[in-house]
């Protein structure tokens, strides 16, 4: 929404780019948790924020003793892959284990195999249980990108919030945590470069801490941006963050005018046609632009000032270098529309009349009310929370700064020895779910009911039952009937989290002693449906509305694909696997919009399959889980085993399987859209992958043999599997933590080989 993993998972950092100590260039053995004490894993698996009374308590369960505890386009490409700007690893593709004559495991007799499989899918719930909060849900971090902390350590010392000392220690860790070995810091945990961007706006976080500027981190990190040329080089939300803070000048900012909110909605650029997780950050962004509103210039800012350009802040041409940006910050380049419109912009913004101006100040300041008030002021994620609450600070609103801090520390996770910021206040609806599935696929002699039961409750309780007022309005779409990514008090509803949680639901009711009411399944089937695009798939928190070409004015510099909610293969992937489950069990409902968008959507995966068989995912790495998903969906939505798209699908699997029988690839493979694979297997897309087999074709397949093989060979003895590598992104850019999804995909994976 630090970057842990296997040992030696993938290739070892260059040289010219130092970074980090990493758990991967640890020995194995210290990446193995024995059986231990229940603070030391819950701990180590759910952080400190969760405090012993939120975990449910252990006891003796027929899976274990008790004793140990425990946030996408996939459409073709409509633009050249984006050039490799950074030295990467050269990575050999590995040859197929079928043709390897040194493999490393054979197939074991079924029953054998089924034996290991049980036991370690024993294990595994046995962790799950000990695990479960009381409130139903599983709880992990949600974390990653590294400008998320810094933005909400501003936002505190410009509202006057400081952040309490007894917590500023944690916070500092958190800051330096990501730290690299050349002073710089990147995008997201585990970069293999800095950025001036996240390394700027650390920097000035760190000193608001309270951090001299001679302390040896903040030195190093401080030569860092120099050489790389001050934050005049760093990308635009960079830029942004430190005009308001009174360290840049606006002058030199990206535009980010208001007076878009004035447009016709038939005008492409209005804010109405954008996708929502972009719109809703540009809301304050364009508020907090229009008022020019800059933090009063302190004695502590001004050092920072004098720290960050040594070439004398009042001597600097600003305007001139808006579109100046480090390699390092370029990742997306600027369009020749963006670059050619900015001057015009400029220019027209000095003719906007003052009452215009003010109309559109108005009217973003209503958007940005609204969207407090009907999140509980919790918000869509930490950006716009962070910003929302600067505009109301800005607007002299102390009720709703005070209603805003109530809920903005529910975005940090504390560790045992540091504070992090998470994407989304939790990932509990979309972990949980993805839980509840494996354990329904279970047999009845497996299958934890009270686990099922409490998971259950907890996603009927967050689905989202309100409708928005005049949603059109304040442009949202209806989100009643949907479910969240997080909470039900989020009030965003989302496409494939829906579709996970329907899937889960209706798969629990032969567990449950009463199944789920029908009105909440009808209404997650009418919101699927309302939500598919014209091109048959689905998004996330979206349609399509604006054209796609609308993405040549993304100005962001280190984010792509972000102008519209495309439709997305595994989102597709997800629903089409919910539809065909209500088909099945509940075939009166909507039978005739079920079956109309089950064909649509086959058909959009249908015209979005790459000629080597997969398809490209944007919120997970990427073509591995792309296709994972697509390939389920399609089978659950009829096609036969021997359909082309589904052998085509299985075969680009199997052609990537490594020579340890596992999954792996790298996230370069996002941003040069193509696969690349990672050196050794890793536990989620291996387990995906099994998935994927086993959904569309036989349980006796060598390939699934050799990746249950190596799934059950890294469990621990908890049950659990170690640290892994950041899984998941956003923007094909950003990496961010899915840390459930080491337990839950297996868990799928297991249940997916035991069942008749």
């Amino acid at each position: 929404m630090g970057g842990s993993g296997l040992g030696s998972l993938l290739p070892s950092r260059p040289a010219s780019l130092p970074g980090p100590r990493d758990p991967r260039d640890l020995p194995s053995r210290l990446l193995s948790i024995p059986n231990c004490g229940r603070e030391a894993v819950r701990s180590s698996c759910l952080g400190t924020s969760i405090c012993p009374s939120d975990v449910r308590k252990s006891k003796p369960t027929r899976f274990g003793t008790g004793d140990c505890p425990g946030p996408r386009s996939s459409s073709p490409p409509r633009h050249k892959p984006f050039p490799a700007k950074f030295p990467r690893p050269h990575f050999r593709p590995l040859p197929h284990p079928n043709s390897c004559p040194d493999r490393q495991t054979g197939a074991e007799p079924m029953s054998r195999l089924q034996a290991s499989v049980t036991d370690s899918t024993r294990r595994l719930l046995g962790f799950l249980e000990r695990t479960q909060l009381k409130d139903g849900s599983w709880s992990v971090p949600y974390t990653g990108p590294n400008f998320l902390l810094p933005l909400y350590v501003i936002t505190a010392y410009l509202t006057q919030r400081p952040i309490p000392d007894a917590e500023r220690a944690k916070f500092v860790a958190g800051l330096l945590r990501p730290q690299r070995k050349d002073g710089s810091i990147g995008l997201h945990e585990e970069s293999e470069r800095g950025a001036v961007f996240t390394s700027s706006i650390s920097y000035v976080a760190l000193r608001l801490l309270g951090e001299k500027p001679d302390r040896s981190e903040l030195r190093h990190l401080r030569d860092w941006i120099h050489a790389s040329g001050t934050p005049i080089q760093a990308a635009a939300w960079g830029k942004f963050i430190l005009a308001i803070l009174n360290l840049y000048d606006w002058s030199g900012v990206t535009p980010v005018p208001p007076e878009l909110y004035l447009l016709p909605t038939w005008v492409p650029v209005q804010p109405i046609n954008i996708s929502g997780y972009v719109r809703i950050v540009y809301l304050p962004m364009a508020y907090l632009y229009g008022r020019r509103w800059q933090a009063p210039l302190d004695p502590l800012l001004q050092e920072i000032r004098a720290e960050l350009f040594p070439q004398g802040f009042d001597r600097i041409n600003w305007p001139r270098h808006r579109a100046d940006l480090a390699p390092t910050d370029h990742i997306v380049p600027e369009s020749l529309p963006v670059r050619l419109a900015m001057p015009i912009v400029r220019i027209i913004e000095k003719f906007i009349p003052s009452f215009l101006r003010e109309k559109a100040l108005r009217l973003t300041y209503e958007h940005i009310c609204y969207e407090d008030e009907h999140s509980d002021y919790i918000r869509q994620a930490p950006v716009n929370a962070c910003y929302n609450t600067l505009a109301h600070f800005v607007e002299g609103q102390a009720d709703r700064v005070e209603r805003s801090w109530r809920q903005l520390p529910r975005y940090l996770w504390h560790h045992s020895d540091h504070t992090a910021c998470q994407g989304f206040t939790s990932s509990k609806v979309w972990d949980t779910a993805f839980t509840l599935q494996g354990m329904t696929h279970l047999g009845p002699e497996l299958a934890p009911r009270d686990g099922i039961e409490n998971g259950c409750r907890y996603l009927l309780e967050n689905q989202v039952i309100d409708e928005l007022p005049d949603p059109r309005r304040y442009h949202r779409l209806p989100r009643k009937g949907g479910w969240p990514f997080s909470e039900r008090r989020n009030g965003w509803s989302i496409a494939d989290c829906t579709a996970e949680s329907l899937l889960a639901l209706v798969g629990a009711e032969p567990f449950l002693p009463t199944p789920a009411p029908r009105p909440a399944i009808e209404a997650g089937v009418r919101f699927i449906l309302s939500y598919q695009n014209r091109d048959g798939g689905w998004g996330s928190c979206d349609r399509v509305v604006g054209p796609l070409w609308i993405e040549i004015f993304n100005a962001s510099h280190v984010f792509a694909d972000i102008m519209v909610d495309h439709s997305f293969a595994e989102c597709t992937g997800s629903v089409l696997s919910a539809l065909a489950l209500i088909r099945k069990t509940h075939p009166e409902m909507h039978r005739d919009g079920v079956d109309q968008a089950v064909r649509n959507g086959v058909r959009y995966l249908t015209n979005t399959q790459k000629p080597d068989g997969s398809w490209e995912a944007v919120w997970g790495i990427c073509f591995n889980y792309g296709t994972s998903f697509a390939l389920p969906g399609l089978r659950a939505a009829g096609l036969p085993i021997d359909d082309p798209r589904l052998v085509r699908g299985r075969k680009f699997l199997l052609e990537h399987q490594l020579a340890d029988g596992g999954w792996g690839e790298h996230p370069d493979s996002c941003i040069e859209r193509r696969p690349i694979p990672a050196r050794k297997g890793l536990i989620e897309p291996t387990a995906l992958a099994v998935i994927a087999l086993l959904a569309t074709g036989p349980k006796d397949d060598p390939s699934v043999t050799r990746g249950l093989e190596f799934l059950m060979r890294h469990q621990q003895p908890d049950g659990d599997f170690p640290p892994q590598p950041i899984p998941g992104l956003f923007y094909r850019t950003t990496l961010i933590r899915y840390d459930h999804y080491k337990r839950a995909f297996p868990l799928k994976a297991f249940a997916a080989f035991l069942q008749p």
